[in-house]
């Protein structure tokens, strides 16, 4: 098989058959099969020619009978069947020549010429002989056949509920199914554009959809043209785009299309839109790195971003420091004013704080009134001015509750992080500074830098 079909690519038959190896399987089995029974039947001896020969009655030459009504069916003619089965001839002689017996060699190739010359003349009288009526009923069979087989593939094309485009050489719309044109308004029924192959109908409405794929899908305009100069078959890839201001996600896979021969004749495109699971992804990480009631990184995020930032600072050799917050006396304010006024000062502390800190810092709730803060390229001498516009900007918000104002300082503990101190000995030191604010009497800054 491997043989043949390298013949065939050098002759360039492939341009009118399959590239597929197992495209050639059948008919190499069949021929093989009927070239042992032949061998098997004349012994020794070789086939001749016999003016009156019931060609029916030999294996070789019912194949070559067969073979013609196939093939004449897939509109091959008969000069061209001839000339591939010269390189079947040619390939089947190479097999014998290097597998073959020495001693049995030329006998083995003279048997094989014999046989292909009668099963071309089998194949030529099958062929010259086939009356017109009968060669019309059997191309009428085959067209029905050929529309069946359209027509099936047409509705599962048409069926599928992701939008697919074919998309030619030449980046042009050669055609996309109904859930493509609903993707795009467009008012078409199904097969319309197969039908009216993309220019016109009776009413005109798939006039003019031959367009570039640009035209349609502009924001695929990069990942299509990277993927046409790869030698990859296929590629799959999530593309996100801005839909009337808001995100929209697609899973798109790409794949090139050949034709028989094995050349490229396009893309095809399938989109998903995947924008509800993105959303959902999306919240499920949230809830699962946010504290729920005051929407700061949860302790399990900020110690997971906080290592990170220690693990940097350790390789590059930068600053980075540590910030640990309480609120003070905030158990009285749970029993004086209840723990929903408590929750109030809580959210209240973690709005404020996210406004002050940079995107770069990490912010989060690490326990019941206790945040903290790591603050990436920063010494101890900025962290302790942060620090302190902090403790101001809390110290100065009221909160207006029903029946009282409620106001609340907090005192914090700052530490700069010293070669080769991990994450639990800057907490550790930040804790420390922190219990040293409060013996000091409560709403200051205390840094550890200053105890040691």
């Amino acid at each position: 098989m491997e043989r043949i079909l390298s013949y065939a690519k050098r002759h360039n038959f492939t341009k009118y058959t399959s590239t597929l190896l197992d495209a050639w399987r059948m008919s190499i089995s069949g021929l093989t099969t009927a070239l042992c029974m032949a061998r098997y039947r004349h012994g020794e001896g070789e086939p001749q020619f016999n003016p009156d020969e019931d060609y029916t009655a030999d294996s070789v030459t019912e194949f070559g009978r067969l073979e013609a009504k196939r093939h004449r069916e897939r509109g091959i003619n008969l000069a061209m069947f001839l000339g591939l089965l010269k390189y079947y001839r040619d390939t089947y002689i190479d097999l014998v020549t290097a597998k073959g017996a020495e001693k049995l060699k030329q006998s083995w190739i003279r048997f094989i010429l014999r046989s292909f010359d009668r099963f071309e003349i089998a194949l030529c009288a099958e062929w010259v002989t086939t009356e017109d009526s009968e060669q019309m009923s059997r191309l009428e069979k085959a067209n029905r056949r050929l529309s069946n087989e359209k027509n099936k593939y047409l509705t599962v094309f048409e069926s599928t509920p992701r939008p697919v485009f074919l998309v030619d050489k030449e980046g042009l719309l050669d055609s996309m199914n109904l859930s493509a044109t609903e993707l795009f308004g467009l008012d078409m029924d199904s097969g319309e554009m197969y039908y009216s192959g993309g220019h016109s109908t009776l009413n005109r409405k798939a006039e003019g959809l031959r367009k570039p794929l640009d035209d349609y899908l502009p924001w695929l305009k990069e990942e299509v043209s990277s993927f046409s100069a790869r030698d990859a078959l296929s590629h799959r890839v999530e593309v996100r785009i801005d839909s009337f201001g808001a995100n929209q996600y697609f899973d798109v896979f790409l794949a090139h299309m050949l034709d028989v021969s094995g050349k490229f004749s396009g893309i095809l495109i399938i989109l998903d839109d995947i924008t509800r699971r993105k959303q959902l992804e999306f919240q499920l990480n949230h809830l699962a790195t946010t504290d729920a009631l005051t929407g700061a990184n949860n302790r399990h995020r900020f110690l997971e971003r906080a290592e990170e930032e220690i693990v940097h600072s350790e390789r590059y050799g930068r600053p980075v420091s540590f910030l640990m917050l309480d609120i003070d006396h905030f158990k009285i304010i749970n029993d004086t004013f209840g723990h929903a006024i408590g929750d109030d000062v809580l959210r209240a502390l973690s709005t404020e704080c996210r406004k002050l800190f940079r995107q770069t810092d990490v912010f989060g709730r690490v326990g019941g009134e206790e945040f903290a803060a790591i603050l990436p390229e920063t010494t101890a001498e900025t962290a302790r001015q942060v620090a302190e516009r902090v403790r101001q900007t809390l110290a100065q918000l009221k909160l207006d509750e029903p029946d009282c104002d409620i106001s609340f300082t907090v005192s914090i503990g700052i530490v700069e992080r010293k070669d080769g101190q991990n994450l639990s000995d800057i907490m550790y030191y930040a804790d420390k500074a922190l219990y040293e604010a409060k013996n000091a009497g409560r709403n200051r800054v205390v840094s550890w830098e200053e105890k040691t």
